[in-house]
């Protein structure tokens, strides 16, 4: 070692150094003839080669001959001496030993990948080495069939596998299997160590050399080997954990020298660099598709997407579709490569030119004629990878080359192919299926992986909502859902939700203990913000504050500090062609956003800035300032829902920041109070309320306190509160205070919005006689109202004090109450105090039409319905369903009209679990059942829904359906809970004054009380039909004529009938 390493030593002298320049390629160039010679000695001893070059091609060389009195390690040497000068003098005993795949170890510019190293080279790396080294004088196909050799190579045997330790190459019955390359390294090396233990950490060392990993990677990669294997099945066991110790190969193994003869023809359809696909590629058909439509019709495309989204595996996957190639398939990474200049030697090398040949000096075809070119990692050098492309493509007609980057190459003929998040589902998760969610492409890639690290994994419905919800907060993105179900050993599915807080606490748990893959997270996006300018890096970190999607003219606002609003907007542009903020067409005026993971990653970035606080407060302003347009939009646009529905996750964060330590509570709530208008509007009043809450503890506690903030606030906790907790004194009670407070400041806008909403929490709750009052108080104040929009109060007071009539049995004044207020309506297609009037005048309208018998109730609550849902205001379609539509279908027995609507206020409900719309939706579901004549599962159904509604504390409507549980039971054989039921109906329509049901409630009495005592029975007949004659309810009376029938009553009460 003494003269080698003495060579070594010279060789690595630093730049700079006197000898340096003289010296260095002479001392390189010994070291590896002083290597190759001892190998060769070696080789002769042992009769193997140990080269890379099998000895029938050591003749060869760069230029095509051996120069005179050169032997053959001194040939080899000088041919490879350019590249061992350009990888380091670290390379030289890997090269000299025959240790180095040089198409992966030119990726690798400071030494080589150590799973690029291999005992001998394979066939194909023996074939594509004799291309090398022939330089211009390329061998013909006939020259190489007669010089190919057949390589002796080590099989070892186990099972139905037959594995090839020389070339690596996998067999299970004699077909070839994929093996991924860590997964591989780690079989290698239980076959090698086979009966031994071989601990983790050694296990780790070799498959992952100099990275520190944690033991959830090696758990992933020997899953997959397992699975790959099909270890355990068939009783089959080939790998075995040694717990607290590591892992071993129990399999018997037979060694054995089975010569194979090399595949001969250099043109072989199979001749590619892409690594083994270890895992399946999930939810890309699309872009797959699009991949290979893209390859048809052009020569070059772009594969363009954020960091992360899965980029290289989609044109991996479309290259391997390709496979078998005519001119084969060749993988090109440039993420190793940080000088562009260097660009055009990587290329070259590995479409085979001659090295020192310019693109625009080719002159002759490429000796990648018809092949399929995979450029990887564009981005960091994106101009040079262009030219490269370009020059290519001009040099040969036939070459198709895919392209992946995280911008376009804007190079002549590019088609480009956006890829976005993996499909997470619409809409809100708890409003789907777990059936649904199952088949979200990001869940399925979830599952799988999860799978992977837990051995064995079926999700619950619970858990696949949860996982639905998480990969939602992921964006889709591939990279974060394989690694936080990486971590599902260590969480859990819960624990993963509760950690998303934090999404980098989570992914990256600190760079010396993370995982790997863990690192490349983030070094994902170190590697993008890396790229930037320094204007764009501040842009980019502002943008952070924004955690929804935003305009351009908002982002101008927020983040144009020390510069134009035009240059900001310019730098936003810039980010969107480099993937770093996702953009969305679907509306009139384009969307930006950052995702997720992205806008976690900025935020770090502001903070480090020193710029958070002052972002923030921007931002909240910015928000502020947003509410207050919408406010005044609302009543005038449309459009309004889909202008600001968007708005809610900035919304949020602007919230938040207000009510935190280091925020600010005055403009806290000032935002909530311009809020309230769009949370109501969007349903979200569970989440709303926490805010409304905070809020009213800000303003008690200033020592002075506007009266339209404090009635703003407390109107909008109580309506919340009754929706979420129901109809009770924490409803009541901020109500009655706002009531206060605007009676006290005189303002005839602030008594109208507060004695709005005491009446809803009256009249829901049943207290129909305080609730009229109210709803007279605010008919009158309407009416007397100077200011303001005084038709529409009046319209709206004329609709409450006809809905509150309704109910107390009053049908004839509730119909003209209604009839009034459409016939003189105001033209306004907006909401307001929580509801479309209009939509809900029309409903309660039909409901007293059909109780006065009008012919056409049924077709008008219908057509209702049916405006509502095109609306789209989720409060106001359920309100139409319950209050009509419903009902009427119901006691018409018209079953297709009441599943149908039935269907509808059940699912909306279902993405809108506050107030009492589940349990309303279950109890008809039941009263449908009993009509299809299944009393058994009507009576469950009917159970269920009124314990809901008990729940919920809302008794509108709960007579009704105990006199639908009443009549379930009696036709299931349960006469005494029917009896019950029907009892407990009358009694609350009694305290309540809940007189429209009340006839229908005795007439079903009366059929059950017929055949066990029907005297009592003609009794609550007589009284069902006294009442309905009064209220001037003719579809009480038709019902109740039916059931004098059935008691075949004296002829006087069928003619009262």
């Amino acid at each position: 070692m003494g003269l080698l390493g003495r060579d070594l030593r010279e060789a690595r002298r630093p730049e700079g150094h006197h000898e340096r320049e003289r010296r260095h390629n002479q001392h390189l160039l010994r070291a590896l003839q002083r290597f190759r010679s001892r190998a060769d000695r070696r080789a002769g001893e042992r009769r193997e080669p140990l080269s890379i070059i099998p000895p029938a091609a050591s003749g060869w060389c760069r230029s095509g001959r051996r120069f005179a009195g050169e032997n053959d390690a001194e040939a080899r040497s000088r041919a490879e001496l350019p590249r061992a000068t350009r990888l380091g003098t670290t390379a030289v005993l890997r090269i000299a030993r025959g240790q180095v795949d040089w198409t992966r170890a030119n990726r690798s510019r400071g030494g080589c990948d150590r799973r690029a190293l291999r005992n001998n080279a394979s066939a194909e790396s023996w074939r594509r080495r004799v291309r090398d080294t022939a330089g211009v004088v390329t061998p013909t196909p006939e020259a190489v069939l007669a010089t190919a050799p057949s390589l002796p190579s080590e099989i070892a045997a186990f099972g139905p596998y037959q594995i090839s330790l020389a070339t690596r190459q996998v067999w299970r019955d004699g077909k070839p299997i994929a093996l991924g390359g860590r997964a591989a390294d780690l079989l290698f090396v239980l076959i090698e160590r086979r009966g031994d233990v071989v601990s983790k950490q050694d296990l780790i060392a070799h498959a992952w050399p100099n990275l520190f990993v944690e033991e959830a990677n090696l758990r992933v990669q020997m899953a997959a080997l397992r699975r790959a294997l099909g270890d355990g099945r068939d009783q089959q066991r080939f790998i075995v954990n040694v717990a607290g110790r590591g892992y071993s190969f129990v399999a018997p193994v037979e060694i054995g020298d089975q010569p194979k003869p090399l595949p001969l023809d250099p043109g072989d359809s199979e001749r590619h660099n892409l690594p083994n696909s270890l895992v399946p590629v999930i939810g890309r058909e699309r872009e797959l598709a699009l991949v290979a439509e893209g390859l048809e019709k052009g020569r070059l495309l772009t594969v363009v997407g954020p960091g992360g989204v899965g980029k290289t595996t989609l044109a991996l996957e479309a290259a391997r579709a390709q496979l078998p190639h005519r001119d084969g398939v060749v993988l090109i990474d440039l993420s190793g490569i940080s000088d562009p200049s260097s660009v055009a030697g990587v290329v070259a090398s590995a479409v085979q030119l001659t090295l020192g040949v310019t693109y625009r000096s080719i002159e002759e075809e490429l000796p990648l004629r018809r092949g399929l070119l995979i450029v990887d990692n564009c981005e960091h050098v994106i101009a040079a990878a262009a030219d490269a492309i370009e020059s290519l493509l001009r040099a040969s007609a036939s070459l198709k080359i895919v392209a992946t980057s995280r911008e376009s190459l804007r190079a002549a003929g590019e088609r480009v192919i956006r890829v976005s998040g993996l499909d997470v589902g619409a809409g809100d998760a708890r409003g789907e299926e777990s059936d649904d969610l199952s088949t979200s492409s990001a869940v399925r890639l979830f599952v799988e992986r999860a799978g992977a690290v837990l051995g064995a994994y079926e999700p619950s419905a619970a858990e696949l909502t949860a996982i639905a919800e998480l990969c939602r907060r992921l964006d889709g993105n591939p990279l974060a859902i394989e690694l936080a179900a990486g971590r599902s050993d260590a969480f859990g599915v819960p624990g993963l939700m509760r950690q998303l807080d934090d999404v980098f606490r989570l992914l990256v748990a600190g760079r010396r203990t993370a995982l790997a893959r863990q690192r490349t997270l983030e070094a994902t996006l170190d590697w993008s913000f890396a790229h930037l300018t320094a204007r764009e890096q501040v842009v980019f970190s502002r943008l952070s504050v924004f955690s929804g999607p935003f305009s351009l003219e908002a982002a101008s606002q927020v983040a144009s500090i020390d510069e134009a609003t035009w240059k900001t907007i310019d730098t936003i542009t810039s980010l969107v062609a480099k993937s770093l903020v996702a953009t969305d067409f679907s509306q009139a005026l384009p969307r930006y956003r950052l995702l997720e993971i992205t806008r976690a990653y900025a935020l770090r970035k502001l903070e480090e800035r020193g710029e958070r606080h002052r972002l923030l407060r921007r931002h909240a302003l910015h928000m502020r300032e947003t509410m207050v347009r919408a406010e005044a939009a609302w009543q005038n646009s449309p459009g309004w829902r889909a202008t600001y529905g968007g708005e809610a996750d900035n919304l949020r964060s602007a919230l938040l920041w207000c009510f935190s330590p280091d925020g600010d509570p005055e403009l806290g709530v000032e935002l909530t109070v311009r809020s309230a208008l769009l949370w109501f509007q969007l349903s979200l009043v569970a989440e709303a309320c926490q805010y409304f809450q905070r809020a009213a503890e800000a303003l008690e506690a200033r020592c002075s306190r506007d009266p339209h903030d404090a009635v703003s606030l407390l109107t909008s906790l109580g309506t919340g509160l009754l929706y979420t907790l129901g109809p009770g004194p924490e409803a009541y009670a901020p109500l009655e205070r706002a009531v206060a407070i605007a009676r006290e400041a005189d303002d005839a806008d602030l008594v109208l919005r507060a004695v709005f909403s005491a009446w809803l929490c009256e009249f829901s709750s049943s207290h129909y006689a305080r609730a009229l009052t109210t709803a007279l108080e605010f008919r009158t104040t309407a009416g007397s109202q100077i200011a303001g929009n005084t038709a529409s109060s009046r319209h709206i007071g004329d609709r409450i004090v006809g809905a509150t009539s309704l109910h107390l049995g009053h049908v004839t004044q509730a119909h003209e109450r209604f009839s009034s207020a459409l016939s003189a309506e105001v033209a306004s297609p907006m909401v307001r105090m929580q509801f479309d009037h209009s939509l809900i005048c029309r409903a309660w309208l039909a409901m007293a039409d059909w109780l006065l018998g009008g012919a056409e109730a049924a077709a008008m609550a219908r057509s209702c319905a049916a405006d509502a849902r095109e609306h789209g205001h989720a409060p106001t379609l359920l309100l139409a369903l319950v209050e009509s539509a419903c009902p009427i279908a119901l006691f018409e027995g018209d079953l297709d009209t009441l599943a149908h609507h039935t269907d509808l206020l059940q699912d909306v409900a279902a993405k809108h679990p506050i107030g009492p719309w589940r349990a309303w939706g279950e109890c008809f579901r039941g009263s449908l059942s009993l009509l299809q004549g299944r009393a058994e599962i009507a009576a469950d159904q009917l159970a269920h829904g009124l314990r809901h509604l008990s729940d919920t504390r809302w008794s509108i409507h709960r007579a009704l359906f105990l006199g639908q549980f009443a009549r379930s039971c009696a036709a299931a054989g349960r006469q005494e809970a029917g009896l019950a039921a029907v009892d407990e109906a009358m009694s609350l329509c009694t305290a309540t004054g809940d007189a429209y049901i009340l006839p229908e409630i005795l007439r079903t009495k009366a059929e059950l009380l017929r055949m066990s005592a029907p005297g009592e029975a003609r009794r609550c007949l007589d009284e069902a039909v006294e009442r309905a004659t009064r209220g001037g309810m003719a579809a009480w009376l038709r019902r109740c004529e039916t059931t004098a029938a059935l008691l075949a009553v004296a002829p006087s009460v069928r003619r009262a009938v």
